[in-house]
């Protein structure tokens, strides 16, 4: 359908430049005399370039004990079940089509292929179609269709580049854009790069060759992604414009974020941008600003929103890098207006300098009262309004899984009410090489009796138990909810006074990567492993707590394989445990009288397989187990496997 649509395009094109030609030939104009109907030199349609990926993405799941989803309707994880595609909306074609007519402007438009798939199989698919009423190899265009619901994900996109004299103007209209402006404005958690590819990401490329991927994560700490990597969706126009007199660069947008999503008829809108002045090399200041305006109803009596403002600057010197961004912020809404508060980062790294690891410093402190779910940090303080009263994570519904509660994070995420330190170090030369770190945060004011973390070991197969939406608090406690690729647990808290939140809540994380590459007769071998550690407890403190001082500790060990045994084939290997401990003032099972006592663990085995040009074939087979020692409902094991086809062209 979509390569139909693509050729329509093209033939449009094509037509209206051959009339064009023709025409102008026939009023003698003498540059196109060499044109006509028929042209006899090239338009410039060859400049028109077509490109994309096509991914296939099928999962069988064997669940060996039954799991209790959803207590509230009995809802339980099916025993068997297959499942083609991907249930949250990711495309399985994505076209992008540009041209570039003259060296100086450019144009290009993407289109985004998916199946729509939300659980009823008649309503998505259409009717069952009969052999005979089927399309005919020889005429398909006549009988009854199949995959009536094959549509465009998002819209489309425009796009183009005008260089002037003064500097380069680059625009994109349309949607969906993948845009970052900065950490504390507009942008997407990074981290350190310290995560398992034993899981692919549905945007993952290729590779050049079959383990190229695995070696540029050994050689340089990460991997290639696509435009979705440190970026947001953003909706509507963007206008940038680069070498400017001065070396000034800058950039306007006004549109739609993940924030004025949902089904909401109510007027919503995002805007923003950035002024930035380069000094050379690296070297740079800016100031950015992200603002967010909603209605509460479609008469406009009140408005909720954000705003956030803030400079940015980064020097450099002989390899030591100091970055800073600092500002303020505003969230506003009918229940909530507390005014502009502060909000900061601060980073200082060294370089690599013979047998010296290169170190960097982060020091953080964001208010409490500074809300902005387009930048890197969490809300875990504020709840923020909505326009209706669909449950967040079901469809149509314009709230967000907000707030997550006190959160137990990775080493360098951030959230609002929460000031911290972290260090990260980074050495090894050669075939062995290690990076890892220290950080430690408390609460700037005492919130909610609420603690949230996830589970590292089969996170991925743990959020596909919940198909369709991301709904909160289920499970069989009612204490879990599935987030985009991930899950997370909620704890609650006893220590209050009268119900008043009376202490602050501290954080420790630690972190450990070990990467080491040799040779098994002859062929390539990479062991990557990762250790974590947490905590989070009433008092300070700068290292994780191991005793039942902590509410929560943590303590998850993964290590995987990977052996390209030739060309075409690699064989991988993943083996994960987990450890989760709770203290007498969490959640207390009424049977057991004690808190949680969690195990995880997780085995794989799997293959890359090289299907030629650009195309791998990717399977991946997994042993799953989870058990809490004193909540007996909550326990499930299984295996999984999932198969993937990327082809890029």
């Amino acid at each position: 359908m979509i390569l139909r649509l693509a050729s329509v395009c093209v033939f449009i094109l094509l037509t209206c430049s051959s009339k064009l030609y023709a025409q102008a030939d026939s009023v003698g104009f003498g540059r196109f005399s060499e044109l006509g109907l028929f042209p006899k030199k090239d338009p410039g349609t060859s400049n028109i370039q077509i490109s994309g990926s096509y991914r296939f993405f099928g999962t069988y799941t064997r669940q060996l004990d039954p799991y209790l989803l959803n207590p509230i309707i009995g809802d339980t994880a099916l025993p068997r079940n297959i499942f083609i595609g991907d249930d949250s909306q990711l495309p399985s074609l994505t076209l992008n089509v540009a041209g570039r007519p003259n060296d100086r402007s450019s144009w290009g438009f993407d289109l985004y292929v998916f199946q729509f798939l939300n659980g009823i199989i008649g309503s998505s698919y259409g009717s069952q179609v009969v052999d005979s009423l089927r399309p005919d190899i020889q005429y398909p265009r006549t009988g009854l269709r199949l995959g009536g619901n094959l549509g465009l994900l998002l819209g489309m996109n425009l796009h183009g580049s005008f260089k002037t004299s003064k500097g380069t103007l680059v625009t994109h209209v349309g949607g969906i854009q993948w845009y970052a402006m900065s950490d504390l404005t507009m942008a997407s958690f990074r981290g350190y790069n310290r995560f398992m590819l034993y899981e692919r990401n549905p945007w993952d490329p290729t590779g050049t060759d079959i383990s190229s991927r695995y070696k540029q994560y050994f050689d340089q700490g990460s991997i290639d992604q696509d435009n979705r990597w440190g970026n947001r969706a953003f909706v509507g126009a963007v206008v940038e414009g680069f070498d400017f007199p001065g070396r000034i660069s800058f950039s306007g947008l006004i549109g739609k974020t993940e924030l004025n999503g949902g089904f909401s008829q109510v007027p919503n809108f995002s805007y923003g941008g950035k002024l930035k002045k380069d000094w050379g090399g690296k070297n740079f200041i800016s100031f950015n600003t992200i603002n967010s305006f909603s209605y509460t109803d479609s008469l406009a009596r009140e408005s909720f929103g954000l705003n956030v403002a803030t400079l940015e600057f980064m020097i450099e010197k002989r390899g030591y890098v100091i970055k800073g961004e600092a500002g303020a912020g505003n969230y506003f809404s009918p229940n909530n207006d507390e005014g502009w508060a502060e909000l900061f980062q601060f980073k200082f790294k060294t370089p690599t300098r013979g047998r010296w690891p290169s170190a960097e410093l982060h020091v953080f402190r964001i208010n409490p009262n500074v809300v902005n779910n387009n930048a890197v940090f969490w809300n875990t303080s504020t709840t923020e309004y909505s326009v209706n009263d669909i449950p967040a994570g079901s469809v149509g519904s314009s709230a967000l899984l907000q707030p997550f509660g006190s959160s137990m994070v990775r080493l360098g995420q951030m959230t609002n009410n929460r000031q911290g330190i972290n260090l990260n170090v980074e050495a090894g030369k050669h075939d062995l090489k290690f990076a890892g770190g220290l950080g430690f945060s408390s609460e700037i004011t005492a919130a909610a009796p609420v603690i949230t973390f996830g589970n590292p070991v089969n996170q991925f197969t743990r959020s596909r138990f919940w198909r369709w939406n991301f709904p909160p608090n289920v499970g069989p406690y009612n204490r879990y909810s599935d987030i985009f690729r991930d899950v997370y647990q909620t704890v609650n808290l006893a220590d209050d006074s009268s119900g008043v939140v009376v202490n602050k809540k501290h954080f420790a994380v630690a972190e450990a990567q070990i990467k080491y590459h040799t040779k098994l007769a002859g062929k390539d071998v990479y062991l990557f492993s990762l250790l974590q550690m947490g905590s989070a407890q009433r008092d300070f403190s700068p290292v994780v707590v191991t005793t039942e001082k902590a509410y929560i500790r943590q303590y998850s060990a993964e290590i995987e394989a990977y052996y390209a045994i030739s060309r075409g084939f690699l064989f991988n290997a993943y083996y994960g445990y987990e450890r989760t401990l709770g203290n007498y003032l969490t959640d207390i099972d009424e049977v057991t009288r004690r808190p949680r006592n969690q195990y995880g663990e997780g085995v794989g085995v799997g293959c890359d397989i090289d299907m030629g040009k650009n195309t791998r074939l990717y399977l991946r087979h997994r042993w799953y187990y989870f058990r809490d020692e004193s909540f007996e409902l909550d326990r499930f094991r299984g295996r999984e496997l999932t198969v993937e086809i990327k082809a890029f062209f």
